[in-house]
């Protein structure tokens, strides 16, 4: 179902309170208060930073921030662990239980994580976004697949492809403009797309609002694939993660400080472009939420580094009744 907005709502963060804080959180004082519905009790996923829903038994796949060795955890719709049934006598999912070590994960051969920043699927392969880039000096930027049904019952999964991706506005190493770095992903009409997140040049952590949608129009393995600038928003800011809903209608972006909804373009992919509503969130309640995903085409699924596990009706977006 598609949500069908009547008007472009913005909350700008200002310059003053960007110099400040990191996250611009002065406008949240009045944000939605996000409930925590579960929490993600497993201590091999220490910072969650992207989340997946896997199209088949609909269990949700998990990863860690950048460090962590390159593995996914699959939960449930309550933030679980879920352990391949065959490894249950050698592994526990939380607890300590006599003789069991923690599950370790799902490895994935063929992959290193740098800093793994978001996760999608186009129903057939999953794709790991390895984009991050704090600083905008990375060169070895790229895109993992991993076939869906490689994720079975087993301890190693293989990523078939690297996709080597830049961005050919960049032309230093890092640039004066620190605009090229990417924690969103998502697949839409046989596309991916990233989002970028902005930072200032000096103090480069303090965040920067405006954000490019960049679309990956060839997959060589040989060389670096330039990806395609398609739109620019002025006022999101820190984009953390996105994701299609599964009928196709709306596109969830997640920032720090709010959470937005896209409509479908009526022509082309300008999503940043298309009607739109940003809910604010109480930044003291969400933390640093980094992933995003649906559960179904009225429910998103938010979740921070902190391990807290949120669910949001799209019913949060639509205007009150005067």
């Amino acid at each position: 179902m598609a949500l069908r907005f009547r008007q472009f709502l913005i909350f700008p963060c200002s310059a003053a309170a960007l110099a400040v804080l990191t996250f611009c959180g002065s406008e949240d004082e009045s944000g939605y208060r996000l409930e925590v519905s579960h929490r993600v009790e497993f201590n091999p996923i220490g910072e969650m930073s992207g989340i997946v829903r896997n199209p088949f038994d609909g269990s949700f796949w998990v990863h860690n921030d950048s460090g962590d060795e390159p593995r996914l955890f699959a939960l449930d719709a309550e933030g679980r662990v879920q352990i391949p049934a065959n490894l249950g006598d050698l592994y526990h999912s939380e607890g300590a239980e006599p003789g069991k070590e923690p599950w370790p994960g799902l490895f994935i051969e063929n992959a290193t994580n740098q800093d793994w920043e978001d996760v999608t699927s186009d129903g057939v392969n999953l794709y790991i976004a390895d984009m991050g880039n704090n600083r905008n000096a990375r060169r070895n930027l790229g895109i993992y697949v991993v076939p869906w049904n490689s994720l079975s019952d087993t301890q190693v999964a293989t990523a078939t492809r690297f996709i080597p991706v830049r961005y050919p506005e960049q032309t230093g190493f890092p640039p004066l403009e620190r605009h090229f770095d990417s924690e969103s992903l998502f697949f839409a009409d046989g596309s991916l797309y990233v989002i970028t997140k902005h930072r200032q040049p000096v103090p480069i952590q303090q965040p920067q609002p405006g954000a490019n949608l960049y679309r990956l129009d060839s997959q060589s393995e040989a060389e670096s694939n330039a990806l395609t600038l398609i739109d620019h928003h002025p006022d999101l800011t820190s984009a953390t993660a996105a994701e299609l809903s599964p009928d196709g209608g709306t596109l969830a972006v997640l920032s720090y400080t709010a959470i937005w909804l896209f409509e479908r373009p009526e022509t082309g992919d300008a999503w940043l472009s298309a009607p739109s509503h940003r809910l604010p969130l109480d930044t003291d309640i969400a933390r640093q939420v980094e992933a995003i995903a649906w559960l179904d085409d009225e429910t998103l699924i938010i979740t921070n580094e902190q391990r807290d596990w949120f669910e949001a009706p799209t019913t949060l977006f639509l205007p009150s009744e005067q």
